[in-house]
């Protein structure tokens, strides 16, 4: 009997160590299954932080570009030359001073004025990268642009906004970061990414860099990829709203808001003539054979903001 009473024992000891080691084993599983929750639940999280950020334009303060103005709008003196800015440093999108919003959508934004005497008539253009109609715009009005300016019979100052998310706020940030870098190559940039726009071309980060390097063998990838002006295009769109700009492209000649894009040059080159009869001299020859190669049955069409996520 003592016999068959310490092999019942052992089993019973032999049967809790089996119990204690699956309880061990189920342990362990568990806590691996932790370790992986969280850790999914972090990426998950970051994630979601890095693709709102990119979507809702939530970059509200951070450098600006030498040249940019307050309004944050970049100058062209030349096709090649920038003005010099307003010294903003930095800007904050969720701090702007009401002095440079005009309160009401009917009057016209800070810095579109009439041209005053002597000096060139000056253009400005509220233009977005994922804009088809302001692609059209680029591929009908650029190259004659940027002949008048070399000609200096204008200036023109572009003030780009991002109503289509996420990809306008990207290029935007590529075309503040060629202007702080390489200003010599800020307007062709721009212009000719901004084309392509009416084909329905949509470039990365990565693409934008790329651009840069093949086109004007430069290299702004950091820049590009750090989204270092985001914040500024975050604060020149909210700026534009605010200021009542609706669609895009916005475009105003010496202070006058032009109705009919397919007319701008027509509109910018009568400026022009009023400037150089002021001058008692000639800045641009031939100007209507200037004109001969725009197609008025590609005229632009603006793009409402209100309808911008549609493109997207």
């Amino acid at each position: 009997m003592a016999r068959n009473g310490g092999a019942s024992a052992r089993e019973q000891a032999r049967r809790l160590q089996q119990e204690q080691e699956r309880k061990r084993k189920l342990q362990s599983l568990l806590l691996r299954i932790g370790v992986v929750v969280v850790a999914l639940a972090v990426v998950v999280g970051l994630t979601f932080y890095v693709v709102t950020r990119e979507d809702n334009g939530s970059y509200t303060e951070g450098p600006a570009p030498a040249a940019a103005n307050e309004q944050g709008g970049i100058v062209l003196t030349s096709s090649t030359e920038l003005a010099e800015g307003d010294d903003l440093s930095t800007v904050d999108s969720e701090e702007i001073d009401d002095a440079l919003t005009v309160g009401s959508a009917g009057d016209l934004p800070p810095g579109v004025e009439p041209r005053e005497e002597g000096e060139p008539p000056h253009v400005v253009i509220y233009t977005d990268a994922g804009c088809p109609g302001c692609g059209s715009f680029e591929q009908q009005n650029h190259q004659i642009l940027m002949e008048w300016l070399d000609a200096g019979a204008i200036t023109l100052e572009y003030r780009s906004v991002d109503y289509q998310l996420p990809y306008s706020a990207r290029a935007a940030n590529a075309f503040f970061c060629m202007a702080e870098e390489y200003p010599e190559h800020y307007g062709s940039f721009l212009g000719s990414v901004t084309a392509e726009r009416a084909q329905g071309a949509e470039y990365s980060n990565d693409e934008l860099a790329a651009r840069a390097e093949s086109d004007y063998g430069v290299d702004i990838s950091q820049c590009i990829a750090d989204g270092d002006y985001r914040a500024m295009v975050n604060y020149t769109t909210t700026l534009a709203s605010a200021n009542g700009v609706s669609g895009t492209p916005y475009v105003y000649v010496n202070g006058e808001f032009v109705e009919d894009l397919g007319a701008t040059a027509q509109v910018i080159l009568a400026a022009v003539e009023e400037y150089q009869e002021e001058l008692g001299e000639d800045l641009v020859e031939s100007p209507e054979e200037d004109l001969e190669d725009i197609d008025d049955e590609d005229a632009p069409e603006q793009s409402d903001a209100e309808d911008a996520d549609d493109d997207e």
